[in-house]
């Protein structure tokens, strides 16, 4: 079975098929048909992908952010890592991410997420 499974991931990849996890977010928001907000977020070993498409404000603001846990405290806080703005149509990348990164997106400058 092992054998099967090696050579059947040799293929796949011979054929372009990319077998490493991600995780792909998609934030939509409508009014009136129009969209408010329209972003795309992938995570994959480390790294992210955020993608604006649309925002009511003009940008799309991204937080990104771990939580952090301390020994005994009843509660976690959130540390920020990163945050920024993308227009609609630009793409940004952010490498060297801890495994158990989280993320938000708004379409307004106060970054008030999550």
């Amino acid at each position: 079975m092992k054998l099967l499974t090696g050579l059947l991931s040799c293929l796949l990849a011979l054929f372009g098929c990319d077998t490493r996890p991600s995780v792909t977010s998609i934030t939509r928001a409508s009014e009136n048909g129009f969209d408010v907000l329209f972003s795309k977020t992938t995570l994959a070993e480390g790294a992210a992908t955020f993608e604006c498409f649309a925002s009511r404000s003009g940008d799309c603001h991204y937080r990104v952010y771990e939580e952090v846990c301390d020994a005994g405290a009843d509660a976690c806080r959130q540390r920020t890592l990163e945050a920024f703005a993308l227009a609609p149509g630009k793409r940004h990348r952010l490498e060297g991410l801890p495994t158990d990164v989280r993320h938000c997106v708004t379409a307004n400058a106060d970054g008030a997420c999550g």
